[in-house]
């Protein structure tokens, strides 16, 4: 069965330069993705703070595909676009793209760990949890809300640090655990950010972590708000939500308050406690 989710937020790169020119902004060596393949990847500051985490997808040698769960194609189309120059490199973010979830029965053949296989015009892969999205070309549809919230606490199970624009340009990599999801490289060539990701992975200094939380309370409260603050009980602010689905949500804290009673400002009375990430 396929399942409608949500308009998808898709960047298309192509070109002869356009793995090149991915590789030269984007934190993974994107040179080693081979042709009908994907991986996480992430786009850094000069600062080296996370402004776009997004799924790269390569369907071609001279192609990519960035699909960004929460984030703005547009935003990462316009900002990119500064640093094209002479690259023999196209920059588009198409509207009329859908996610769907799908069962393994609706493709000719499931897509192995790390690979995509074409599909409604578009292209599936493999999401942790054993589940297959697909992203494509469609017409408008009536969205599943109660699907996509099932799909994204299963993010959060998962410990995927999806980015809302809200929240971009807030966290070194560290804090989002890009690492832990093959999001980076702290060793290959230069990119924007590169330096002071690697000085924090090799001598230390990151006091934020990545944390999920299941939410218990009386009465019904609304999926926390990326952004939503995260207090301890002295009152002071433990950390901020990155996203959340109905009764979870996933979070950064600062280290030295992960141990200590928390709850959400948004919903006080609600009792938190945290979530073990699946692999």
């Amino acid at each position: 069965m396929k399942i409608p989710l949500s308009p998808a937020q898709v960047l298309l790169l192509e070109g002869a330069d356009a793995a090149g020119f991915a590789n030269s902004q984007f934190t993974t060596d994107v040179t080693q993705l081979e042709p009908g393949h994907w991986q996480w990847n992430a786009w850094l500051d000069a600062q080296g703070r996370v402004l776009h985490f997004f799924a790269l997808l390569r369907p071609r040698a001279d192609a990519l595909l960035a699909w960004l769960p929460l984030g703005e194609a547009d935003a990462m189309r316009a900002a990119l676009s500064r640093f094209v120059f002479r690259a023999k490199v196209t920059l588009d973010a198409p509207s009329g793209w859908v996610v769907h979830a799908l069962d393994m029965h609706d493709l000719p053949r499931p897509p192995a760990s790390g690979t995509i296989v074409e599909a409604s015009g578009g292209y599936a892969f493999e999401q942790p949890g054993a589940r297959i999205v697909c992203i494509a070309p469609a017409q408008p549809e009536d969205f599943d809300a109660a699907a996509l919230d099932r799909w994204r606490r299963a993010d959060i199970a998962a410990g995927l640090p999806l980015l809302d624009a809200r929240l971009r340009g807030e966290f070194v990599p560290q804090a989002l655990d890009l690492e832990r999801v093959d999001a980076i490289s702290f060793r290959k060539g230069c990119y924007p950010g590169q330096e002071i990701a690697a000085r924090l992975h090799f001598r230390g200094g990151n006091k934020r972590v990545l944390r999920a939380f299941d939410i218990t309370s009386s009465d019904a409260i609304p999926p926390p708000a990326p952004g939503t603050p995260i207090l301890a009980t002295d009152g002071t602010t433990a950390g901020h939500v990155l996203y959340g689905a109905a009764g979870a949500f996933l979070a950064v804290l600062h280290e030295s308050t992960v141990e200590q009673s928390l709850h959400l400002a948004s919903s006080p009375d609600a009792a938190l406690s945290t979530m073990s990430v699946v692999e």
